[in-house]
């Protein structure tokens, strides 16, 4: 009788343990603005995203990046805040994907691929030069955050929970810093 919470709680382990996360976050500031890169590891392991962008469902991740200054024992002070969306779908009659890429709910650019890998890669790899405006704020008192919003999942087959990325913090690195 024992065995089966323990058998309950390896496989809620393991469902956890698979999770995506961002990796290789990097800010850089020049000329009052900061760049900002990163990739998404990990959102296509899981059957169920592989399974519904083929059966033609939108699918989409969302990606929150945050620009704030970092003040220690109180609470941080956010400056700016970006929502990039990343949706595609796949088009059965002509076998291509129609990938739209949005920046604070406007569209920047639509795009068909053809290739999954190509879609894989689009999807979680992201390069926002210029983001953030600092204007003449000191870059190395800043510090960007992002997060990746997934889809809703299902855990044990009937615990809804959303998939999110933990929170990844960086300093912003000054690119035109003297030596």
């Amino acid at each position: 009788m024992r065995s089966i919470p323990l058998a309950l709680c390896l496989i809620a382990t393991a469902a956890l343990a698979a999770d995506p996360k961002i990796e290789g976050l990097t800010a850089t500031a020049a000329g009052g603005k900061i760049s900002v890169r990163f990739a998404l590891v990990g959102a296509f392991d899981r059957p169920q995203t592989a399974q519904g962008l083929q059966s033609g469902v939108p699918t989409s991740f969302t990606y929150i990046v945050e620009v704030y200054r970092d003040r220690p024992n109180w609470f941080d002070e956010g400056i700016d805040r970006s929502r990039i969306e990343v949706i595609a779908t796949f088009n059965s009659v002509t076998r291509e994907y129609l990938l739209n890429y949005r920046r604070d709910r406007k569209l920047v650019r639509s795009e068909t691929v053809s290739d999954l890998n190509a879609l894989h890669q689009r999807m979680t790899a992201i390069d926002e030069p210029d983001l953030f405006d600092i204007g003449t704020r000191p870059p190395y008192k800043l510090k960007v955050r992002a997060k990746a919003d997934l889809m809703r999942d299902w855990l044990l087959y009937f615990i809804p929970r959303e998939m999110s990325t933990r929170w990844r913090s960086v300093r912003v690195v000054d690119t035109e810093a003297r030596p």
